[in-house]
């Protein structure tokens, strides 16, 4: 549930994106994209600019077409701000402990915290989504793209 004004400002943010996203698919262009295997210096731009005007179209699609009834719950908006302070918090306290930590540890603790304090599941969801999170990132990353990943005093 969102106020006019929210959904005002929703769809305006979604137009300025999809039309960022559109200029940046234009600029994109004009850089030599290369493929999948051999990527040349447009590819990721590409990349990055279809997914934001997919998106940021996506939302403004969804803004026009649903209904919204005007809200005055004051307790369910400091419940949603409260939730992303805490999330801005966590990210930077994972920024500053990736080094110290390792990548490993670092975001099977981030995703933990998510899963369990901002969008409240059950341990075992918790944990779990955390381990394979880390687990199928360190395969995409580290082993079939060869980045190098912040390693920790353990190892990984």
């Amino acid at each position: 549930m969102t106020s006019p004004t929210a959904d005002r400002a929703q769809r305006w943010a979604a137009a300025a994106l999809t039309a960022f996203g559109i200029a940046a698919v234009v600029q994109a262009r004009t850089l030599p994209f290369g493929s999948i295997t051999r990527p040349a210096a447009g590819f990721f731009p590409m990349c990055l600019a279809v997914g934001l005007t997919l998106v940021a179209a996506a939302v403004l699609v969804r803004s026009f077409r649903e209904r919204h009834e005007p809200t005055a719950n004051a307790e369910a908006s400091a419940g949603r701000f409260a939730r992303g302070a805490a999330t801005l918090v966590a990210l930077l306290v994972y920024a500053f402990a990736l080094d110290a930590v390792g990548f490993g540890v670092a975001t099977f603790l981030l995703i933990t915290f998510l899963f369990r304090v901002i969008e409240p599941h059950r341990w075992i969801v918790a944990l779990g989504g955390a381990a394979v999170t880390v687990a199928v990132t360190h395969v995409v990353f580290r082993i079939w793209l060869g980045v190098r990943l912040p390693i920790g005093p353990w190892g990984f």
